[in-house]
């Protein structure tokens, strides 16, 4: 990871066009995209705070104490650590840690060592009460544009990283599939799934089993509900894998599906059929999202409606661009994205298909390959 980050540093900095700016990342995406580093602490407490401070020859993390020998496992020498606050570990056979009482303390340090010479902050979100410390040499810049645009075209590592991803999750989801029965609930195909994706080093992100009148539960949490004949089960997950996420939705039925079912799904797989194949070099977004949403509508549900069919993929699970029709991005080699085209009915259910894929230099390559046929779980 230690490899990547130094990619990931590097593509700021040229984007940037400066190499004598200081750029600070603080998000919790963006000091894993230029550390390697992603601490649990962003899962079990939301007002964790770290950073990276870094230019076109050093870097530094900030970051807790707690975090420090797990950070120096994933950095290795690329980057300095700078600790802040209390923990004990038993250090009498390495070198002393560098530390801080507080984070803002930490990161002026960082910010101090670093300076010299340079004309300016680039950061994304870094403290204003900070940065005016050294208003009068440095002036700060919001570089967040900068790592949206660095973000939205993955390198080869990150490309791999996302294949594996999307292949763990397509087979995990494949199990559950097939051992799907009438009788089991959402809560245990859900196991299944979250099981097999733990197994192979992932970890569970998103795991969305909603069955019958539940299918119609965007992004629902799975319940003890039993799988019913003519059920309608909608299943959409992701996990994280190193860092990078996948995210595939597919839909089964339990028995012979119901007519009008069978419809909704045929029509939404339509247009997220073309959706997808529409992906390649050079085409908007806007026009992705309306040859969809018009195939759908042509295809069995003339009334459909939706804010949006896909999205891009990565650090998170949701990010630029957006495919949508406010959205006009050109799409290039290297942007990884999620198609669907999913359809929701309170009271009724929901279908939808989704699949990922990275833009290449002749189309795309695609990341998911399950069927995209009706699936029948035996009743």
């Amino acid at each position: 990871m230690s490899e990547l980050a130094r990619h990931n540093r590097r593509r700021v900095i040229d984007l940037i066009g400066a190499a004598d700016r200081l750029i600070i990342a603080t998000t919790p995406e963006h000091v894993f995209y230029c550390s390697g580093y992603r601490s649990m602490s962003y899962d079990t407490d939301p007002a964790t705070r770290m950073a990276v401070v870094f230019d076109a020859d050093h870097g530094i993390l900030i970051g807790h104490k707690a975090d420090h020998w797990a950070a120096v496992e994933a950095m290795g020498e690329d980057l300095e650590y700078f600790a802040y606050g209390t923990f004990f570990f038993d250090e009498r056979d390495v070198a002393p840690t560098v530390g801080f009482k507080t984070y803002d303390e930490a990161l002026l340090a960082a910010i101090r060592q670093l300076s010299g010479g340079k004309r300016g902050i680039f950061h994304d979100r870094a403290s204003d009460d900070l940065l005016k410390v050294f208003s009068d040499t440095l002036s700060g810049t919001d570089g967040s544009a900068v790592f949206r645009r660095a973000r939205a075209v993955k390198n080869e590592l990150e490309i791999d990283l996302m294949r594996k991803a999307s292949a763990l999750t397509e087979r995990a989801l494949a199990r559950a599939l097939k051992e799907a029965r009438a009788g089991m609930s959402e809560a245990d195909l859900t196991a299944i799934i979250s099981s097999e994706m733990i197994i192979e080093g992932a970890q569970p992100g998103f795991v969305v089993v909603t069955a019958g009148e539940r299918s119609a539960l965007a992004d629902a949490y799975s319940t003890t509900r039993r799988l019913l004949g003519h059920d309608i089960v909608r299943i959409d997950v992701g996990c994280r894998f190193n860092g990078y996420w996948s995210d595939t939705a597919r839909s089964a039925f339990v028995g012979e599906p119901r007519p009008d079912a069978l419809a909704a799904f045929t029509a939404t797989a339509a247009g997220q059929d073309v959706g997808r194949k529409l992906v390649k070099p050079g085409i908007s977004t806007d026009i992705v999202f309306r040859e969809t949403v018009a195939t759908v509508r042509t295809s069995g549900l003339p009334d459909y409606q939706r804010h949006h069919v896909g999205h891009g993929l990565g650090l998170e699970s949701h990010e630029y661009p957006t495919i949508s029709a406010a959205n006009n991005v050109t799409l290039e080699p290297g942007m990884v994205l999620c198609i669907e085209a999913p359809y929701y009915r309170p009271g009724w259910g929901g279908v939808m298909t989704e699949d990922t894929m990275v833009v290449t230099a002749e189309g795309a390559e695609f990341f998911t390959h399950l069927s995209h046929a009706p699936i029948i779980i035996a009743a």
